[in-house]
């Protein structure tokens, strides 16, 4: 059976693979490192929200023809011990822009309240969104900062 491979932090980079039901989730990740260069010790693989084992099989998680497996991959050593370019944070957190906005509108023992609940509203809201939303709404966001970025060089 055909199943598709989607690295999620490469934009629309993917591969189709040639598997059984009864291959092991290690031995998928090698034909994923065959194809897609990436090592099998970065590789984690993602079904349904969940992390697929390598001590298990594609049967195991009712995986069949056509379905599309998400890859993440995990930093190198390089990566983990520092020493890549580290990018630096583009604006506060929403949580504090929020405060002021909501002071005006709350008493003040209130603003935390309905912070925490708009959090907790918004963490619930997330953890709906399939990997491809979250995909589709990074990408979106990318592109419009970049959109942005041009069109504020483009006017000075």
């Amino acid at each position: 059976m055909l199943i598709t491979v989607k690295i999620l932090q490469a934009q629309g980079k993917e591969c189709s693979i040639e598997v059984t039901a009864t291959d092991s989730i290690s031995s998928v990740k090698e034909l994923i490192a065959r194809e897609l260069d990436v090592p099998v010790d970065q590789q984690r693989l993602v079904f349904r929200g969940k992390t697929l084992a390598d001590g298990q099989s594609l049967g195991d998680y009712n995986i069949g023809p056509g379905t599309k497996l998400h890859l993440v991959v995990k930093r190198s050593q390089d990566e983990k011990s520092g020493n890549f370019q580290k990018i630096p944070p583009q604006t506060t957190a929403l949580w504090d822009q929020l405060k002021p906005v909501l002071s005006k509108h709350f008493k003040t023992e209130d603003v935390d309240k309905v912070i925490h609940h708009f959090q907790k509203e918004f963490e619930s809201s997330i953890s709906n969104l399939s990997l491809d939303d979250l995909e589709r709404i990074a990408i979106y966001n990318l592109e419009r900062r970049q959109q942005d970025s041009d069109s504020a060089s483009s006017s000075s």
